[in-house]
């Protein structure tokens, strides 16, 4: 059984606009339940790790409503003010779940970079040393995610040389998602990052369509926190910081007919929107 301080962790959350958001928050909770139950954990708060790129701020949304200045239909979920402005409180019924504000940003040389636990906005298309600096400075866990065909040819080569760079401070990680699928072997990226203690997270990154909707909460880790959760955001990067954090994953990667299917959706999608 998981101690009393122990939550499930999706690390890669995007609120798209296409979705509901009481189901959204639905099915994190559902996820998260299902996950505890299969492993015979013990029930716990989940935390969505939102990761916004420019233009969303849904968690700033949200905390408006937990803060009383505005609404949205949410069904039975209401939304609490934490103390930690990078940190928002869902209820629901007897469920909980916890809404950490994160950046989704795109580097110069087209790496994607999550800054976690931070409000913090670093622009698009810096250098990625300069996207990973200012993430420090902002006191944001650092990770860059993996996505199809984005850690290849010279991105995976510079990927090597960031890994090799990278400070031993227990705030840069690198991420793993559910939409990579069964069949795709762990890319080496993942094993020159553990030969340097860098850890790598997991989350589900869900795509824009409304289907999509389903996924957050079903693909992460169980972390255990050594403080209580009065300040959210502060103590799950806090844990994440520290060596001696316990990660455990847990979730399925992709099937290959519904990897197919999404992977020929975003094609459409981008060519309907055209170049940036």
């Amino acid at each position: 059984m998981s101690a009393p301080n122990a939550i499930l962790v999706d690390a890669h959350v995007h609120l798209h606009d296409c979705y509901v958001p009481s189901r959204f928050l639905d099915h994190a909770a559902a996820n998260f339940e299902r996950a505890a139950t299969d492993r015979n954990w013990e029930a716990s708060p989940g935390a969505l790790l939102f990761t916004e790129s420019a233009g969303t701020d849904w968690f700033g949304r949200l905390a408006q409503v937990a803060a009383g200045r505005t609404e949205l239909p949410l069904g039975t979920w209401r939304l609490e003010e934490t103390g930690d402005p990078a940190a928002v409180r869902a209820r629901s019924e007897g469920r909980e779940l916890l809404l950490i504000a994160g950046r989704q940003v795109v580097a110069r040389e087209g790496l994607e970079v999550l800054l976690l636990g931070t409000r913090a906005f670093v622009a698009d298309r810096l250098p990625i040393e300069e996207v990973l600096a200012q993430g420090e400075r902002a006191g944001a866990l650092r990770v860059i995610p993996w996505g199809v065909g984005k850690w290849l040819f010279g991105r995976g080569r510079l990927l090597h040389a960031v890994l090799e760079s990278a400070p031993a401070d227990g705030g840069f990680f690198l991420g793993d998602s559910s939409g990579r699928p069964f069949f795709w072997r762990a890319p080496d990226h993942f094993a020159a990052a553990a030969r340097r203690g860098i850890r790598v997270l997991p989350g589900t990154d869900p795509l824009p369509f409304p289907a999509e909707v389903r996924r957050p909460g079903s693909y992460g880790f169980r972390l255990e926190i050594p403080d209580d959760l009065a300040r959210p955001a502060e103590a799950i990067v806090a844990a994440l910081r520290s060596p001696e954090a316990r990660l455990t994953p847990y979730g399925r990667l992709e099937r290959l007919g519904a990897f197919l299917n999404n992977q020929i959706a975003m094609q459409r999608r981008r060519r309907r929107r055209g170049p940036r």
